[in-house]
């Protein structure tokens, strides 16, 4: 799936947002942000028994993630992750009250 796509070389947010507690507070910021993008479309996904990845678009920028019960990561393009972190921060700066 990463290779169709060509995210099979790209890196993780997990490394941008090392600042963060553990995997489920990046899917939680992640999924709240990934909300603001009106054309975000689920466009290829494999679902199993606990979890499943997924590739979804929006601006023209494919993301691959893979959210499980064990583990959540984000894979994009240097300049996606970038723009996710950078939203990220901005929305847990902004506190609790306005999620």
């Amino acid at each position: 799936m990463l290779r169709k796509y060509n995210l099979s070389k790209e890196n993780s947010i997990l490394s941008i947002l090392d600042d963060f507690r553990d995997e489920n507070e990046v899917r939680k910021y992640c999924m709240w942000v990934l909300q603001i993008y009106p054309d975000l479309k689920k466009e290829d996904w494999m679902i199993g028994i606990e979890g499943g990845d997924y590739i979804y678009s929006f601006e023209g920028n494919f993301i691959f993630i893979t959210d499980d019960i064990w583990s959540f990561n984000l894979v994009a393009t240097q300049p996606v992750l970038e723009l996710l972190a950078g939203e990220i921060r901005m929305l847990k700066q902004s506190g609790p009250q306005s999620h």
